[in-house]
């Protein structure tokens, strides 16, 4: 299967995202709330809950297509993920660190055939 050129892009904004959100966490020395299950089970459960939103049949996917919510979405995300932490509340960005994670794994399995939406 060959990705779309949307996946490599997705994955770029995903992993831009990441890289602040791990950077804010580790200025915070905050890295060890990775390892807190309940940190892994908000992040897990809200990128399932967004990923289905693209899946089913929502307005969702033809938002993201817009070059404005896809930047907007990554400096909300980097944005908010920095305020969390100076705000006291760094598990929230551990949280979304455990969705990016989900994210990339539910788009390796789509990349390679195991798990492909576009195809049921």
């Amino acid at each position: 299967m060959t990705a779309p050129p949307s996946a490599a892009r997705d994955a770029l904004l995903a992993a831009v995202s990441g890289a602040v959100l791990l950077a804010a966490l580790a200025a915070a020395e905050s890295l060890s709330l990775l390892v807190r299950p309940g940190s892994a089970a908000a992040g897990i459960t809200a990128a399932l809950a967004v990923e289905a939103l693209f899946v089913v049949e929502t307005p969702a996917g033809d938002l993201w297509e817009r070059p404005a919510v896809r930047i907007g979405s990554v400096v909300a995300l980097a944005g908010g993920g920095i305020a969390a932490v100076a705000l006291g509340g760094p598990w929230v960005v551990a949280a979304a660190c455990w969705g990016l994670a989900t994210y990339f794994a539910l788009l390796a399995l789509v990349l390679t055939d195991v798990w492909n939406p576009a195809a049921s």
